[in-house]
């Protein structure tokens, strides 16, 4: 079974932070997994509904008369068994 302890990375040491402590006294082998802390809410959504905007706004596809065709000349699929027919 695996166990998870919280702690704060500080340096190249781990300093335990829960309650839950592993009762050891040598070296630990670990997984370390970072959380990442929070950016500002709708950032990156943010930006990216501006970039789709900006998009539309351009009619850069506008000239588009069948975009599942064009997207697979742009992307060069290969034809699928059963699929392309």
């Amino acid at each position: 079974m695996l166990r998870t302890y919280e702690g704060i990375l500080e340096g190249d040491r781990v300093r335990w932070a829960g309650e839950k402590v592993p009762d050891t006294d040598r070296p630990l082998r670990v997984h370390v997994t970072v959380l990442e802390e929070e950016t500002e809410k709708g950032t990156q959504g943010q930006k990216m509904a501006d970039a789709l905007a900006k998009l539309a706004e351009s009619s850069a596809f506008s000239t588009v008369d069948d975009p599942d065709a064009w997207q697979r000349e742009v992307r060069h699929d290969r034809p699928l068994p059963g699929r392309d027919r």
